[in-house]
């Protein structure tokens, strides 16, 4: 990863922004996979105190490694071996205020459902 941002940190930082800070997680879940929408990118460059021009080259990274998606009106998500990434933070690092937010059984079906695909 560029200059010592990793994926990891990136994922950590938008589950930090919704889940501790805007108390929400918003998923889309499809009969073949799980989407988790990640914050804009000026949100996610000013959380990890980064310039716009190293979060977009950081991105456009882990989009080449397959770790993201995005889509000019639909924004930017969790590709499913990103979603493997989220549900090991959400589990280990930010497991109470997640359970604070979804309840521990929907976020339990969430993690199974993340890791599966």
């Amino acid at each position: 990863m560029i200059d010592s941002i990793t994926a990891e940190q990136i994922f950590d930082a938008a589950i930090r922004i919704q889940v501790c800070q805007e108390k929400s997680l918003e998923v889309d879940f499809f009969p073949d996979r799980v989407r988790v929408p990640l914050p804009p990118k000026r949100v996610l460059a000013q959380s990890c105190s980064v310039p716009m021009s190293k979060m977009t080259a950081i991105l456009s990274e882990m989009e080449q490694n397959q770790l993201i998606g995005t889509e000019q009106r639909w924004g930017m998500w969790a590709t499913s071996p990103g979603n493997l990434i989220i549900a090991d933070c959400l589990a280990r690092k930010y497991r109470k205020e997640a359970e604070a937010v979804l309840g521990p059984v929907v976020l339990k079906t969430l993690l199974k459902r993340l890791s599966q695909f």
